[in-house]
């Protein structure tokens, strides 16, 4: 009798502690709300970070005006600072904001906003000094045009630099700054037109990726007409380079998935969501990095290949404000570093492509298959 009693004892016990267990790993409350198939919510404003991927079209765009004409020191600080109405429709033009809508925003700029911003405008500086060669071949030492682009002395397109560049500096930098800061910020008090801190903070992040409200990840967006709102900057390399991956849809995904979170609070989706942004935002740029990697060690033409190595420098750039959960050591960034750092002429003299391919090396044991 002592027994069977012991033994109904032991089951209960049993059962409490697997019903206490199970209870413990759900989550209790859990919102009940709804995902919009689009970027669509009460009181959303993006317009100071989206603002700034138009002026990184105006601004990159100038830049490379550069193989025609020499460029003027002058417009391209006033492009960088956003001062003296320097945008206009020669390159900013069929795009979200406007030129003179971006003329109208002086509190918003590039310069303000850039990691490392000396840094970058140093290199639109030398695009200024190398545009004076437009009309003087280039050869290995001096400066000038190959084909229908202007290079550096070593062969850098320093245009291609700044664009893919600033892809981090100015992107990725303030997509993982902001996504850093919304677990901190207040979620109760509502701002009419921007909603809570936590919710703005959410927009703005979306607002720096580049890509329409309605963004449509199977779109062809190049397809004539060609929208104004269309992906750009990061955005536009979802297509380019990140299709393989799927980063397009499934940061979008995440973000709409985030933003109906917080607004529900429900926080435990948010930060799913963040961890996927985080990942696929750096991948996109790991996923470009390896292309231009890959693609000048089939090219011939010097004006080709130093297009494409020029993208990849300004790409491993960018990959240096990757998050600091990367998979990407700082040993193997410095490598990538120095890989693109090296002369392209002496990149291009090496048949075997050994630099070219340790990049590659590196970034797929870093991130995996990153290419068909």
């Amino acid at each position: 009798m002592l027994n069977r009693a012991l033994s109904l004892f032991i089951g209960a016990v049993s059962v409490l502690a697997v019903s206490c267990s199970e209870k413990d790993n759900s989550t209790p409350n859990k919102p009940v709300y709804t995902v919009p198939e689009t970027y669509t919510f009460t009181n959303v404003d993006y317009k100071e970070a989206a603002s700034r991927i138009s002026m990184w079209v105006g601004y990159t765009g100038i830049l490379g005006k550069s193989n025609v004409r020499q460029l003027s020191q002058d417009t391209i600080n006033n492009l960088w600072n956003n001062t003296n109405s320097s945008f206009t429709a020669e390159t900013a033009s069929n795009i979200p904001y406007t030129f003179d809508q971006l003329n109208s925003l002086t509190t918003y700029n590039l310069a303000s906003k850039t990691a490392d911003a000396a840094a970058f405008k140093s290199l639109a500086d030398s695009m200024v000094v190398v545009s004076q060669f437009y009309n003087t071949p280039a050869s290995q030492g001096v400066a000038g045009k190959i084909g229908t682009r202007i290079f550096n002395y070593k062969g850098l397109e320093f245009n291609q630099a700044v664009a893919k560049g600033l892809m981090g500096g100015l992107t990725m930098n303030n997509i993982i700054s902001i996504l850093n800061q919304v677990p901190l910020d207040d979620n109760n008090t509502v701002v009419t037109g921007l909603g809570t801190a936590m919710e703005h903070h959410w927009d703005l992040a979306f607002g720096y990726v580049g890509i329409p409200a309605d963004y449509d990840s199977s779109f062809s967006y190049s397809t004539a007409p060609v929208k104004a709102d269309r992906p750009l900057g990061l955005g536009g390399y979802f297509a380019e380079r990140g299709k393989f991956i799927q980063s397009g849809g499934k940061i979008y995904e995440a973000f709409r998935k985030g933003r109906a979170a917080i607004s529900a609070k429900d926080y435990e989706t948010r930060d799913e969501a963040i961890d996927v942004i985080k990942e696929y935002v750096e991948k996109t740029l790991a996923a470009a990095a390896y292309s231009y990697s890959t693609i000048p060690q089939t090219q011939t033409e010097f004006s080709q290949k130093f297009h494409s190595l020029s993208e990849g420098y300004g790409f491993i750039l960018a990959l240096k404000y990757r998050p600091a959960t990367s998979p990407l050591t700082a040993a193997n960034y410095q490598k990538l570093v120095d890989i693109f750092n090296t002369d392209f002429y002496e990149l291009a003299a090496d048949a075997a492509n050994t630099k070219l391919k340790e990049a590659q090396n590196i970034l797929t044991t870093s991130y995996g298959q990153l290419q068909p």
